[in-house]
């Protein structure tokens, strides 16, 4: 199955992203970033979603398409909270188009700190985070 296409990683990278999240200094631009990313990640088909890993560890569904060419990862990621398609959208920018030994060395808590996000998540969404981080390094071992 193919991934469904988005501009993750290749439009918009982890440096692009950086640099747009610090243009805002208050939380709820942020948030209207994070947001208005989110809808430009694809919704997963019931064919996706029945093709896709299911992340456990988070509190919303998320769902996961892996591909591998050689050590070239790429990713597309679904959820059904906005805010969480925001994050993944985050996430896929750092590591769409990577090669497994930058995505394992990627530090994603000092990335969400940086764009001055942390402090904003709630626990069970840093929780939520760190699980999908997880299956990420699962993915490119």
């Amino acid at each position: 199955m193919d991934l469904p296409t988005h501009p993750f990683g290749s439009e918009l990278d982890q440096q692009t992203v950086a640099e747009m999240l610090a243009q805002h200094t208050s939380w709820e631009d942020k948030y209207r970033q994070l947001i208005v990313w989110g809808k430009r990640l694809p919704t997963f088909t019931d064919a996706h979603k029945h093709a896709a890993s299911l992340v456990s560890g988070c509190e919303s569904d998320v769902w996961f398409l892996h591909y591998s060419d050689g050590n070239t990862h790429y990713f597309a990621a679904d959820s059904n909270a906005r805010i969480v398609k925001g994050l993944l959208a985050v996430v896929l920018a750092c590591v769409h188009g990577q090669h497994g030994d930058a995505i394992r060395a990627l530090d994603v808590d000092q990335i969400f700190h940086q764009a001055g996000l942390s402090h904003h998540l709630s626990e069970s969404r840093t929780n939520g985070l760190h699980a999908i981080v997880q299956y990420i390094h699962h993915l490119t071992a």
